[in-house]
Order: structure tokens, then C-alpha cells, then sequence
């Protein structure tokens, strides 16, 4: 009997990203390092994919896909923001930023894996702009531009904390620019 291969996947994509969080390495990924959490041999994982650059590709365009559109009630949009630089920002240690920027390099050195990254992030700064537009901001003349802002200071924020650890949260980068736009 054939196994329901969507479901399948999902399940295959959250054991794969959940093996990467998890790394303690920084060097690129095999498949031999993540075939078991995924409960499949790398063969298996080959023949699922196609290769490891597939499941790169499928774990972008699921990346993608779960970045919302807009808020979910503009009432409390300022609560999602929160939520959001929470989430997206949460535990980003030293080692947790090293191993991202070891994981972006593969975005960056494919060329289909950098299109997905310039899509996600537009997708993030949509959304972001979304929010922003939702608020009560009488200092923040354009939401897109403001959103563009406020995603390279989170992103860098994130960054300097790796290297500077009494650095600032990235969450209280947003509320200097919320304060600063209000």
C-alpha cells in the first residue's frame, strides 16, 4: 500500500528542519547527519529529493509558504509584530547565527536557493509592511520603507548580539523604532 506522500513530506521536511536547528556544527550539512532524524536513509533522502540542494529547495518553498500575508486581525497588529521579531528572532545565539549564516551560504551560492531567499525575505518585508500599515504610526510616512528598515535592523540586531552578547534584543530594536515612529 502507497503511503500518502504529502503528508509524508511535511513530516519529513519538520524531522530535516528540526535536525538542522539542532546542529552543533558549522559546517555544511550531509545527508548522512540528517538521513536518521528523518528516519530515512540518505538514499532514501536522494530518492525523495533528488539531492541535498531538493531539500534545500523544499524546505525555502516551505519557508515561504508559512510567511503570512498580512495580519491576522489589524486590531492587534501590534501584538503580532511582537510576536513575530519574537519568533523569528528567538534563541539566536552565537552558534545559532554562525550555523544560519553558515546555511545561507548555500542560499547564496545556488542560484534557484537565492531567488527562494529573495522571495521569502521580499515576502517578510510585505508582511512587515502590512503590520506597520495596520498602526497607529504618525511618524512613519511609509509603511514599505519602514518595513525594509525595521527587517535590516532586526537582521543585524540578531547578528551584533552573536558577536557583542550585551548587545541589544531584537525586539527591543523594534520598540526604539516603534518609539521613534510614534
Amino acid at each position: 500500500m502507497a503511503r500518502p506522500r504529502r503528508d509524508d513530506q511535511d513530516v519529513l521536511l519538520d524531522r530535516i528542519a528540526t535536525a538542522l536547528s539542532n546542529r552543533e556544527r558549522l559546517e555544511p550539512w550531509t545527508l548522512a547527519e540528517i538521513a536518521p532524524a528523518a528516519g530515512l536513509s540518505p538514499a532514501g533522502l536522494i530518492k525523495r529529493f533528488g539531492s541535498r540542494g531538493g531539500i534545500l529547495l523544499a524546505l525555502s518553498r516551505r519557508w515561504i509558504d508559512g510567511i503570512p500575508d498580512g495580519p491576522d486581525d489589524t486590531r492587534t497588529a501590534a501584538r503580532e509584530l511582537r510576536g513575530w521579531v519574537a519568533r523569528r528572532f528567538a534563541g539566536d545565539g552565537p552558534r545559532q547565527v554562525a550555523q544560519g549564516l553558515v546555511n545561507l551560504l548555500d542560499d547564496l551560492v545556488d542560484d534557484e536557493l537565492r531567488a527562494l531567499l529573495g522571495q521569502g525575505w521580499a515576502k517578510e518585508i510585505r508582511y512587515l509592511a502590512a503590520l506597520l500599515a495596520a498602526l497607529d504610526l504618525p511618524r512613519l510616512d511609509d509603511p514599505d520603507r519602514g518595513a525594509a528598515l525595521l527587517f535590516d535592523a532586526l537582521n543585524g540586531a540578531m547578528v551584533r548580539r552573536a558577536t557583542r552578547p550585551g548587545s541589544p534584543l531584537p525586539t527591543h530594536v523594534l520598540d526604539e523604532l516603534m518609539e521613534a515612529w510614534t
